[in-house]
């Protein structure tokens, strides 16, 4: 009998019908046959051949919008998303529209302004075409844990207008030889399809170093598919990348993509602002405020969010409503030892006096008695104990 001949009866009859899918299952069945054979060579030709037709009946097929100028088919609720074939654990998370954040994540000046370029690349798109260049296409978000990347990459694709494809790294990483790679090109040939924003959270994870000695041959072939598929990507769609850990990534991954932006910690003028929009409805006055500034130096805007969403809940809890605001924070650091500097924790646990000294040097616009109401103190009585304890000293 001729080797194959059912797979090869079977791709006839799909060539006859409309559904190209069947077609390519079966030449993936041949694909897999041969190289069970040892036919190496002939496999990676039939790869080439189905990777290539594949992606041209994907922009063959595609439709442009106004709204965004990419390619792509329309996503719905009902889109069916690709999973692992081993394990069947979805490849992708798609984020609409109508689910992304309301409000915009808070930067300083120079980070709002590298965003707002990106976004105004695609607002004069007709303009870039007519003089032969186009938008950024890829953009690759770096900082430190708890920063706002995840934040800011859906605030940009609700600028855009865009759903989002979120590749599911837990799905998508196998401890199948061969595997992840499959899955990486099941996620972008997914990606490729539909008009979205693709986004490569914890992009680390499979974009590593392939010099690293300590990792295998698979890393490497990881990296080399993510980055024929990132090449191929970028005639076609918008990609997201996200990293805590940019020092990983490999150097062949940088030049992907067309805007690099670090996001870093909120600076001493973004801290009190995070604070108001975070501990809304509760009213803080102005020297408060400027005292949880003080305490949230040099943290992240996620720790900032999570002392807010702290304080709410003490707010409502009788035993500590006549607290001072003082002892919450010391309360809080208690709780939370590594949201807090060593600095502050040290300068909290000092005297009230030493405190006052500590503020006022670092807020020279706060006046005692503000400082007197952040203890639950009249001014004179906060004053009769400055005075007290500097005479003793």
């Amino acid at each position: 009998m001729i080797p194959y001949f059912n797979i090869i009866q079977s791709l006839c009859r799909a060539c006859f019908s409309s559904d190209t899918d069947v077609k390519a299952h079966q030449i993936e069945r041949l694909i897999t046959a041969y190289r069970k054979d040892g036919c190496i060579e002939e496999a990676k030709q039939l790869e080439k051949l189905l990777h290539t037709t594949k992606n041209k009946e994907i922009i063959n097929s595609s439709i442009i919008t106004s709204s965004s100028h990419l390619h792509g088919e329309l996503l719905t609720p009902k889109t069916i998303i690709p999973v692992d074939k081993e394990t069947s654990a979805p490849l992708v998370e798609i984020i609409f529209v109508d689910e992304m954040p309301l409000k915009e994540p808070i930067f300083d000046t120079p980070i709002k302004d590298a965003i707002n370029s990106v976004i105004l690349d695609w607002s004069n798109y007709e303009k870039l075409i007519r003089l032969e260049a186009v938008p950024s296409r890829s953009c690759l978000i770096y900082g430190l844990p708890g920063t706002g990347k995840t934040h800011l990459a859906k605030w940009m694709a609700k600028k855009l207008g865009l759903p989002i494809v979120k590749a599911k790294l837990d799905g998508i990483v196998s401890s199948f030889l061969g595997t992840s790679s499959r899955n990486i090109g099941s996620l972008f040939t997914f990606a490729n399809r539909y008009k979205c924003i693709l986004l490569l959270d914890e992009f680390d994870a499979i974009a590593k170093l392939r010099n690293d000695p300590q990792e295998v041959g698979e890393v490497k072939r990881i990296v080399n598919t993510l980055l024929q598929c990132l090449d191929f990507r970028d005639e076609i769609g918008f990609t997201i990348g996200i990293t805590n850990h940019e020092q990983l990534l490999d150097p062949a991954i940088w030049r992907r993509f067309d805007v690099q932006i670090e996001i870093p910690k909120p600076s001493i003028s973004v801290i009190p602002i995070l604070l108001q929009n975070f501990i809304s409805p509760l009213n803080y006055n102005d020297a408060e405020i400027a005292f949880l500034s003080w305490c949230m130096q040099d943290s992240s805007g996620a720790d900032i969010k999570n002392l807010s969403n702290w304080l709410k809940r003490m707010s409502i809890i009788d035993e500590y409503k006549e607290e001072s605001l003082y002892q919450l924070l010391q309360r809080y650091i208690l709780l939370n030892t590594g949201r807090i500097s060593d600095k502050v924790k040290t300068a909290i646990s000092q005297t009230p006096d030493n405190i006052y000294t500590n503020l006022k040097t670092a807020i020279p616009d706060l006046k005692q008695k503000d400082i007197a109401e952040i203890f639950k103190m009249t001014p004179s009585s906060f004053c009769k104990m400055i005075q007290k304890n500097n005479k003793t000293e």
